[in-house]
């Protein structure tokens, strides 16, 4: 949603006004980094969870189409009859008010997320002068300064990593992770496969299943949010847009095919590649890989063997722990270089 706001500001040419939520304490329908967009001839989009928080910030984006500086806005569902009409939330949100002024920063936004990249938008809302005003800064996935001067602040890098918003309330600071459309690309249309694509597109990965084997998905059909191509391997390898988004799980019908894919892939920008197989057979393939002079970081860095170790048996199972890996490496959360560590104690 955040895009398509995003998309919406940078292509707009009327007067508009953002609601963005910073911070909840409590319970709260809506998350930080949530919007609501009110263009002055288009009307509402999104929604900052409704009710009376909802229309008090649509009433304060109206007094912002109108020329009134930016604010932050304190919203308390604090009801405490659970008959009475308005949701009885029981928490507090804090929410920034702003009259959008100079696209620039979601034009920059969308052109380096369309590449695959991550970005971190900084806002902090300034109240040292004659008017309240809004600072926006936007630092790129290492961190270097697109828009804006100086060094990634603090709790900046943090943000970028976990894809999580945090707010500074003593600087009404907001630092807002943007991320790309993360691409699943799963090559092998088996048990495991259909299990995978099936859940990683309710995580919001857009996937794409290949299968070299003719008439494999008339007879197999996938689930309508789940592309499918019948094709050689190393042909949907390089058909697919690769970049720094991208997923790639190997879980063909052989060590072989295996092979050929894995081999492909290392050619390609990825943020997570991997394959399925016991310690001899991943072994087999980056001793293999490692003769044929790839990359020995890159080849030493793929996801294998695939998943975490729960002791999975099922498909549904097996798809489950290769998510959690992958989820891991979105989130780059802290428990990775014991996955790696565990990943290397399995090869062995």
């Amino acid at each position: 949603m955040e895009l398509e706001l995003f998309r919406a500001i940078a292509e707009s040419s009327e007067a508009m006004a953002l609601a963005t939520v910073l911070a909840v304490k409590g319970s709260s329908p809506r998350h930080p980094g949530t919007k609501m967009l009110l263009g002055s001839r288009s009307g509402r989009r999104g929604t900052v969870g409704g009710g009376q928080g909802e229309a008090r910030a649509l009433e304060a984006c109206r007094r912002c189409l109108e020329g009134a500086p930016p604010a932050l806005l304190r919203v308390e569902m604090t009801g405490t009859d659970v008959l009475e009409s308005p949701m009885v939330c029981g928490g507090t949100s804090t929410l920034l008010i702003e009259p959008l002024q100079d696209p620039s920063p979601y034009r920059m936004a969308l052109e380096r997320t369309s590449r695959g990249e991550r970005v971190l938008l900084v806002k902090r809302l300034r109240q040292d002068g004659a008017a309240p005003r809004v600072e926006t800064a936007l630092y790129g996935q290492d961190g270097e300064a697109l828009l804006g001067d100086g060094e990634l602040p603090a709790g900046g890098r943090h943000a970028l990593d976990t894809g999580r918003p945090l707010f500074q309330e003593g600087s009404a600071a907001f630092f807002e992770p943007l991320f790309p459309e993360e691409k699943l690309l799963v090559l092998g249309g088996g048990h495991v496969g259909r299990a995978l694509a099936e859940r990683a597109a309710s995580l919001g990965f857009r996937v794409r299943v290949a299968d070299d084997r003719r008439g494999w998905f008339a007879s197999n059909p996938f689930p309508p949010a789940v592309e499918t191509l019948e094709a050689d391997f190393e042909e949907a390898i390089r058909s697919f847009p690769f970049d720094a988004a991208t997923y790639a799980v190997i879980v063909s019908r052989g060590h072989l095919q295996d092979l050929a894919c894995a081999r492909a892939v290392l050619g390609r920008p990825y943020r997570y590649a991997g394959f399925m197989g016991s310690a001899r057979k991943v072994r087999f393939i980056l001793d293999e890989l490692l003769r044929e002079g790839q990359d020995p970081a890159r080849v030493e860095a793929l996801w294998a063997p695939i998943g975490l170790d729960i002791a999975a048996e099922t498909p549904e199972e097996l798809a489950i722990s290769i998510l959690g890996e992958m989820i891991a490496v979105r989130r780059n959360a802290a428990i990775l270089p014991d996955l790696m560590r565990a990943r290397a104690s399995r090869r062995a």
